[in-house]
């Protein structure tokens, strides 16, 4: 079956600036004092498809726990699909975004040991997203010449290319609410053929 999904992200997490789960580097740089990365984003699908089914205009969420060094996996993930959207396209969003369909969500597989789907409602701008009953702002570091500092080519990423940032507000993950502190957006394109866009 093939599938596509093009569009733009805002995500945050737990971790103080720069999160580093991007590079794999260390394991995750909690305030609290603990290795937990809890992290939240929405994604605006402005071009999508599964097959016949026309995704483009949708939205969805995700929620993410990494218990430690991102690359010993471990991963609890959630796909949070927007109230209003339809089942066929819950199902499509369950699919894509549980590797069972391939694609980049389908090299990643291996890492995660636990995958739900939950319903919220959802909304995503350039300044921040709302998932459900917690929402966060962002907004992105800049450079000496005023454009959004990037990270480029990093180990782990939802982009090959994206924006690092601060974030404020309040997100919920299995039972955890946590104060948004790192932030980060990109475009994204993903689809069941690309393999390098979301790096694991």
């Amino acid at each position: 079956m093939g599938w596509k999904l093009k569009g733009r992200y805002v995500t945050t997490c737990s971790c103080t600036n720069v999160c580093p789960c991007s590079t794999a580097s260390a394991p995750p740089d909690n305030p609290d004092g603990s290795t937990n990365c809890y992290g939240a984003g929405v994604f605006e699908v402005k071009e999508g498809n599964l097959d016949d089914l026309d995704l483009s205009g949708t939205k969805v969420g995700i929620k993410v726990h990494y218990p430690d060094l991102v690359s010993n996996g471990n991963w609890q993930i959630a796909v949070v699909v927007d109230e209003g959207a339809s089942d066929a396209e819950a199902s499509a969003f369950e699919r894509i975004f549980s590797g069972q369909l391939g694609g980049p969500f389908g090299d990643m597989a291996g890492l995660v040991t636990s995958f739900a789907v939950e319903r919220a409602a959802l909304s995503v701008s350039a300044d921040g997203a709302t998932i459900g009953g917690g929402s966060f702002t962002y907004e992105p570091l800049r450079g000496q010449d005023g454009t959004p500092t990037t990270i480029t080519n990093a180990s782990f990423g939802f982009a090959p290319v994206f924006e690092i940032g601060s974030a404020s507000g309040t997100v919920d993950a299995f039972g955890h609410s946590f104060p948004a502190s790192y932030g980060e957006a990109a475009d994204f394109d993903y689809s069941d053929a690309a393999h390098e866009h979301v790096r694991a």
